[in-house]
């Protein structure tokens, strides 16, 4: 009988390591179609907003910007970003997460950009924090909801709509009991037209 709940167990994890896969999959699959698009366009043709922004960073961090992509790390999956501003954002996230096993998250910040601290030679290196929330649904039903307080370094690619980010984000669970953890990894964005 254990060995039937295990099998079962392990079955649910894969089924859930198999769909985040597959939507991390179909996200960068949707990524490098619109890339190849986009490369493919003659002089002629309009450009994309995002690529023709007055920063270095290609106009990435323009209000209304729109980019996913995986995330790699706890957790492992799907993230999006939506600018709200030049130095505001709102992110959010979707994965499988290795800390609990069979564990899924979800998680949304709003996150405030520092475009001022680091300097580089080409395109933008801000630093961003913020605050947020996470709910991680566990099947042995310890499902728990709390806080996130995300710090990261991003690197906005000039002339191009690619985001490349690190990030640490402590996250203190307050339901159904107080316990703190951590999230954190890197990240690839696409940003689209």
């Amino acid at each position: 009988m254990n060995t039937t709940v295990k099998w079962k167990g392990s079955s649910r994890m894969s089924k859930r390591r198999m769909t985040v896969l597959v939507l991390t999959g179909m996200v960068s699959a949707a990524i490098a179609q619109q890339a190849g698009s986009s490369g493919s366009m003659t002089n002629t043709e309009q450009q994309p907003v995002l690529y023709s922004g007055s920063g270095q960073g290609g106009g990435i961090n323009e209000a209304g910007s729109f980019g996913a992509g995986p995330l790699l790390g706890e957790p492992m999956g799907v993230g999006v970003k939506f600018w709200l501003s030049e130095k505001t954002a709102i992110d959010g996230g979707a994965g499988w997460s290795f800390a609990d096993p069979d564990g899924f998250q979800l998680h949304s910040d709003f996150l405030f950009h520092k475009f001022d601290l680091f300097h580089v030679a080409k395109g933008e290196l801000p630093l961003y924090f913020g605050v947020g929330g996470r709910v991680k649904f566990v099947d042995h039903g310890d499902n728990r909801a709390g806080i996130r307080g995300p710090v990261g370094i991003s690197y906005l690619f000039p002339n191009s709509p690619w985001e490349l980010f690190a990030e640490f984000a402590p996250t203190l669970d307050l339901a159904p009991f107080t316990r703190l953890e951590w999230n954190g990894g890197i990240g690839l964005r696409f940003y689209f037209h």
